[in-house]
């Protein structure tokens, strides 16, 4: 309050006009370097990694900046560091010779904390081979030791990943209407990620995942741009390469294989090796009467071929054969995208767009004869894989109309149609109508309002095929099935005086899903905004705003054992309970977020000084609200409570210019994070549930609260 209070009566201060201010940064120092040095004090009991998530805010010394910039009549370059030797460290630099090359080099990290007190049973020494030793797997399955017990002896480790970005632009103009680009982009990723194993639905574990992959991408491409238009053709190849394909991990209830008690470990595939290779074309021509087409084409091919694992890693079952040893992945996407813009009348526009894309799934489909149910029973399964493809056309059309000076009219219509393979519905239309209004150019008013309408319809569904497969024949796919859409958006901004902005937006969207009894019925969402901007001076402004967001979803299901068998005679039979209409449950779920935020800028009012002040509040609710049937048979559901996320920050950054060319400044920063999580809140032991035989093992990633003061010292020096 205190600082809030001194920024009230700064407001109030008049300060003489001054020829020249000697602690005002010369504007022509353009280079910069910032040294600061970091500490941050946590409250009992904080997640320091999820204060951090994406950042490093490690205690220490650091080179928060440097930058060195230069011009000359024909080039211009620019060097850049953030966080020098932190996790979250960012390293640029750009060259431009005037008409001639441009050169861009990027290397950044990214990290994202999980956790820093998960622990494990499993040695993860070795990537993707995680093991518990046999004396503790022997003990557990001789129940001469409880895993509770066990679990006791789990080692502390860090959870988290880094991602290791390199990025490069090179342009050539070899004449005033020829360029040559070459791009290159390598994303790395190493750590680890929460995950899970089964070995039956009532035997899991969280583990440990190990992350070592690779995405390179490259680019090249040729243009030509003239008076009456331009063209382009280029490549574009894209490669996936990881170094962990696969992941085994033991079995903490087991040492040895059995044929009728499961294997001793489990096994999984990881991400494949995939690349895809994509030439593009693209023109553009100006036509009379300001008029204008744009073409662009594009086709691509994916693939990969990596080794398959057999169906089964228990030696104590022989492995049915596989239908092939290999993935043999093959596609093939095809894009088109073609627009028409024209002006024939200055207060008339109009454009009309094309697009296509399909993708042809060339794989030949994977048959299986027999598999293995949770490497403990061999079945017979007679299946095949379906390989998904899929062809959409778009055709857009948008049309403005400015009457008058202000007030600007639009008006628009768009079709999608989509036709898919091996999906329940094949093929699906959404027609969809918008119109505008926009109020601009009076200075002090802009108004804009936008209401959108759109109709989706599907083909028919076969309920026999969603029979076949076990699932209700009235469940519907929210993303494809008949879908009624309304949107309406509208902005509102009123600026009474040059020193004064007062802003207000809101959004209300309603989703219908006519025809669906299982599945998404409705999904209905509003939003809100009301912010201020005050700016009395150049040396003085402030702001506050306020947000408000709901989020709504009701989905309807079924609880009920299956059919004895997938026919139509045992769907016709009302003694099941698959058939039983008073087993029909809801959940209408709600999410709500409130938003508020200020900030407090005084640059130079009391000589030498900048003050900042932010302040940022947001919390958001989840509710889960379980409705039955009005004669039900079903018990109650358990509610649930409501999932809690609030979230303080408050942030005071001061600087005092010892000279124009050297300041000193001090950062404070304030979060306060609270967390309330039904599903991944602390729990006493990693061993669940905990007052019966476990049959869940944890990692102790868990969603808990942290409070964190941080004070950063900082020294700038300008040249």
């Amino acid at each position: 309050m205190r600082y809030l209070t001194l920024a009230a009566a700064l407001l109030t201060i008049a300060v003489p006009a001054v020829a020249q201010d000697a602690s005002i940064p010369d504007p022509m120092f353009v280079n910069q370097i910032d040294l600061g040095l970091r500490g941050t004090i946590f409250g009992a009991g904080s997640d320091e990694a999820r204060f951090q998530r994406y950042r490093d805010l490690r205690n220490g010394g650091l080179v928060d900046r440097f930058r060195i910039a230069g011009d000359s009549d024909v080039s211009r370059y620019h060097v850049h560091a953030e966080h020098v030797g932190y996790r979250d460290q960012r390293y640029a630099a750009s060259y431009q010779n005037f008409g001639r090359l441009k050169a861009e080099v990027e290397w950044n990290q990214i990290p994202l904390f999980y956790s820093g007190d998960t622990r494990t049973l499993y040695d993860v020494s070795v990537p993707g081979q995680l093991t518990i030793d046999d004396r503790v797997q022997s003990g557990i399955q001789n129940k001469t030791l409880t895993l509770a017990t066990a679990l006791t002896g789990a080692s502390l480790f860090d959870l988290r990943t880094r991602r290791d970005v390199a990025s490069a632009v090179l342009t050539y103009s070899a004449t005033p209407s020829i360029d040559l680009a070459v791009t290159f982009r390598n994303t790395q990723k190493t750590g680890a990620y929460p995950w899970g194993g089964s070995f039956g639905l009532s035997n899991s574990t969280e583990l440990p995942v190990p992350v070592d992959h690779r995405t390179t991408d490259i680019g090249t491409s040729v243009e030509y741009a003239g008076d009456r238009g331009f063209a382009r053709i280029g490549y574009d190849g894209s490669f996936f390469r990881n170094s962990v394909t696969t992941l085994t991990w033991d079995n903490p209830s087991r040492v040895a294989d059995s044929a009728t008690l499961g294997p001793a470990m489990g096994r999984m595939a990881l991400w494949p090796d995939t690349e895809m290779h994509t030439v593009t074309a693209a023109g553009g021509f100006n036509l009379p009467g300001r008029s204008h087409v744009t073409a662009f084409g594009s086709v691509a091919s994916l693939s990969n071929d990596n080794l398959l694992l057999p169906y089964t890693v228990n030696s104590a079952l022989v492995s049915p054969a596989l239908d092939r040893l290999s993935s043999d992945v093959k596609a093939t996407v095809t894009s088109i995208n073609v627009a028409l813009t024209s002006r024939p009348a200055t207060a008339f526009w109009y454009s009309l767009r094309y697009r296509q894309y399909e993708f042809d799934n060339k794989t030949v489909p994977f048959r299986t004869a027999n598999s293995v149910n949770y490497d403990t029973a061999i079945v017979a399964l007679n299946a095949a894989s379906e390989p998904f493809g899929s062809i959409r056309h778009t055709f857009d059309a948008d049309a403005s109309f400015t009457p008058v000076r202000y007030l600007g009219l639009r008006a628009g219509y768009s079709r999608e149609q989509v036709d898919r393979t091996y999906r329940i519905v094949e093929q699906t239309t959404e027609d969809t109508a918008r119109a505008s209004v926009d109020l601009t150019g009076l200075g002090w008013l802009t108004v804009r309002g936008v209401f959108e309408h759109g109709r989706r319809t599907g083909s028919a569904v076969n309920g026999l095929e969603l029979l076949a497969i076990g699932e209700q024949p009235l469940l519907r796919q929210y993303d494809i099935s008949d879908r009624n859409q309304d949107r309406f958006n509208a902005i509102v901004q009123i600026t009474p005086a040059s020193q004064v902005s007062v802003n207000a937006s809101a959004g209300v969207g309603r989703q219908d899903y006519p025809g669906t009894t299982f599945g998404l019925r409705n999904n209905d969402n509003q939003v809100y905004s009301l912010g201020f901007d005050y700016v009395p001076s150049e040396k003085v402004s402030l702001g506050a705003s306020y947000g408000h967001e709901r989020y709504s979803a009701l989905q309807a299901s079924r609880t009920a054992n299956p059919l004895p068998a997938n026919t139509l005679a045992f769907l016709n039979d009302p003694a099941q309970q698959f058939n039983d209409p008073r087993r029909d449950w809801t959940d209408d779920s709600a999410d709500t977020v409130r938003t508020i935020t200020a900030s407090l800028d005084v640059i130079k009012l009391l000589p030498k000084i900048d003050v900042k002040l932010a302040y940022d509040y947001s919390r958001a609710q989840s509710t889960y609200t379980y409705g039955l049937a009005a004669d039900t048979v079903v018990a109650g559901p358990v509610p649930l409570t409501p999932v809690i996320n609030q979230l303080r920050r408050g942030t005071i950054d001061g600087r005092y210019f010892v000279s124009p060319r050297t300041a000193v400044g001090i950062v404070y920063w304030y979060d306060d994070y609270k967390v309330d999580d039904f599903a991944l809140g602390p729990v006493a032991s990693l061993a669940q549930p905990a007052t019966a035989a476990p049959t869940l093992v944890l990692l102790g990633y868990f969603y808990r609260p942290y409070t964190a003061h941080s004070v950063t010292l900082r020294f700038t020096y300008l040249w």
